[in-house]
């Protein structure tokens, strides 16, 4: 049986996480409301800590095998991506908004080099683009989570102290 206030219409697809903007208010509210139970992988914060997660693996293994134009400045980049995953944990919209700024010019950049060394690369760009669709998508929605939480706790301190 249901909890009364669970939202159980979600209707996610993968157009969702490309269409990284699109929120289901379903999805939104079922987050919202089950903020504290919901686990690690379930609630977009913890997704979006484990997609950095996964970036910050993926960035120390390049830069320690010296892969891919990686190399030891990696691993400050890897030491900010853990910063901003702590506060994305704990709810800091601010390192949630400075992770969507810093993912997009982490996806752009690469993208600029190919176009200025004239090494166009399709599949590059467009797995560039893919992943950071994903990630943005993670990150916005865990922002709009953080933003209506905030909008009903004014609601409740208006109505208390009213």
């Amino acid at each position: 049986m249901d909890h009364p206030t669970r939202v159980t219409s979600t209707n996610t697809s993968l157009w969702d996480w490309l269409l990284w903007w699109r929120v289901d208010p379903g999805a939104l509210e079922r987050q919202v409301l089950e903020y504290h139970t919901l686990k690690l992988w379930q609630s977009m914060r913890g997704i979006s800590v484990l997609c950095l997660g996964l970036s910050i693996a993926m960035t120390c293994l390049f830069a320690f095998l010296s892969v891919l134009g990686f190399n030891a400045s990696a691993f400050i980049d890897a030491a900010l991506m853990a910063v901003w995953a702590v506060f994305i944990y704990f709810g800091h919209r601010w390192a949630m908004a400075a992770a969507m700024v810093l993912w997009t010019i982490e996806k752009v950049l690469p993208i600029v080099d190919e176009f200025g060394a004239h090494q166009f690369v399709g599949t590059n760009i467009f797995t560039q683009l893919l992943w950071w669709a994903a990630y943005m998508h993670a990150f916005y929605f865990a922002f709009r989570i953080e933003q209506q939480r905030r909008v009903q706790k004014k609601a409740v301190d208006v109505t208390v102290f009213s």
